[in-house]
């Protein structure tokens, strides 16, 4: 049936060719198009975050080397110019002075274990700040991905919110002729002139939240976010078993392994207070290089060496109670990486079961899109033929954008639901580093088909 108004016809070809072919050209990025790869290796290289665990991660080091430095020999150097006033035997006091240089070695040979745990002390904290460090930069990814993914959601909402615009605004003009003519009544102009005013209302916040988005993005990235391509994370993610995946976030997840780390630390942490409980074994090597003493004692060392035995035992109890101390911190860590662990597998559990129902509800969105086109060209034919009002045209425009809105708004949810289970399981910063970018990713399983241009409304480029 052909339209008896063609002026006044809604033409809702034109809009949904419209939203498609935005979607469609827009998946072709420019030659100059910041990849999410290049943009989470750039912000890694300048976020503070990374800066610091890069320098505690450093300062851990140094502590290996410190420990290690126990286990050898101390060699120095005593120089000693001294005044004094002695009594020697069958002479009485006399004035004496000494100028003195020894060389020494001095080695303590057991000090109760102490030092081999300081050392698996320093090696746990080690491992510990590489795994926060890995954590932070994990956690910066995911910041970045997050703001890389909203502005391409957003700039996406954008296009279609411009050209549900622009059409309203040629139904507004279709109906100012009509009114003019005297066909239609003032008020169906009102209601037309309605609709455009709200379509505008929500270019408008679309167009601040954009804004914001993109100052969030230049602040992370030190740059303006100008053409972005759309990113393919759901192809690493969707291989994920879910009952492996509680098992796998405890050799995974960066941050539960940081706290493991720490709380074997200070278990070392126990073994070295403990080594103040036993006796101590030193020995001291010493040989006088230069002696000078006026007047001359009746003998005078050259060369000594002494093994000393030491065992002390503070009345205070001081000794047993830093040993407790170490004790009670490292069930306080134990504490801790549980209740982490298990924050972490809520929080996976949780951000799984969005995503999820995210991917399920994909291909209802889809059928409700292409059923909404239908719709709209039906009510656009009866309309015509004065069957439908002007009301019932604008609710179902209004409606299937809505419907083309939130179909967006599912593939970008589906995208980020996957960076968040990666990076869970401490993978995004892998995936987004091996990550090709694949605008029109394959169709999950029993997923019903996609509409071309939604298919790709995933991949926005450069406004």
């Amino acid at each position: 049936m052909q339209s008896k108004c063609p002026d006044l016809a809604f033409r809702p070809a034109r809009f949904l060719a419209a939203a498609l072919v935005l979607a469609g050209a827009l998946v072709l990025p420019p030659a100059s198009a910041e990849t999410l790869r290049q943009a989470v290796e750039g912000v890694l290289q300048r976020h503070p975050d990374v800066h610091s665990g890069r320098s505690l991660l450093l300062a851990a080091g140094e502590r290996i080397q410190q420990a290690r430095s126990a286990f050898y020999p101390n060699v120095g150097l005593e120089s000693v110019a001294a005044e004094a006033r002695d009594r020697d035997l069958g002479v009485g006091a006399r004035d004496r002075s000494t100028r003195r240089t020894d060389v020494f070695l001095r080695w303590n040979l057991f000090r109760g274990l102490a030092d081999r745990h300081a050392l698996r002390m320093a090696e746990a904290d080690n491992l510990a700040a590489g795994d926060e460090l890995a954590d932070a930069q994990e956690g910066v990814a995911l910041e970045m991905t997050f703001a890389y993914l909203e502005v391409l959601r957003l700039r996406q909402r954008m296009e279609l919110a411009q050209a549900y615009l622009r059409d309203s605004q040629r139904l507004a003009e279709d109906v100012a002729k009509r009114a003019a003519a005297g066909k239609v009544s003032a008020a169906d102009l009102d209601q037309a002139r309605m609709s455009v005013i709200e379509a505008q209302w929500q270019l408008a916040q679309l167009r601040g939240q954009l804004s914001g988005a993109e100052a969030r993005y230049e602040l992370l990235a030190g740059h303006a976010p100008d053409g972005l391509e759309a990113p393919d994370l759901m192809r690493t993610a969707t291989l994920i078993k879910r009952e492996a995946m509680m098992q796998e976030v405890v050799a995974g997840n960066p941050r539960v392994r940081a706290v493991l780390g720490r709380a074997q630390a200070r278990a070392e942490e126990a073994g070295v207070a403990g080594g103040a409980v036993y006796p101590t074994l030193s020995m001291d090597l010493r040989k006088r290089l230069q002696s000078d003493i006026d007047p001359l004692p009746v003998s005078d060392t050259r060369d000594n060496a002494q093994l000393m035995f030491n065992y002390e035992v503070p009345l205070g109890g001081a000794t047993y109670s830093r040993r407790r101390e170490a004790v009670a911190r490292h069930a306080a860590a134990q504490a801790t990486a549980d209740s982490v662990l298990l924050a972490a597998r809520t929080s996976l559990g949780q951000v799984w079961s969005a995503w999820d129902e995210a991917r399920r509800i994909a291909p209802q969105l889809a059928e409700r899109v292409e059923t909404g086109g239908r719709v709209v060209s039906a009510y656009d034919l009866q309309f015509a033929a004065g069957r439908r009002s002007l009301q019932d045209l604008i609710g179902i425009r209004a409606e299937y954008f809505r419907a083309l809105s939130e179909a967006v708004d599912n593939r970008y949810e589906q995208q980020q639901g996957a960076a968040q289970v990666l990076s869970l399981l401490g993978r995004l910063r892998a995936t987004v580093a091996g990550e090709v970018s694949s605008p029109a990713p394959a169709p999950q399983a029993g997923a019903a088909a996609v509409p071309p241009g939604l298919a790709r409304a995933g991949a926005v480029g450069s406004m």
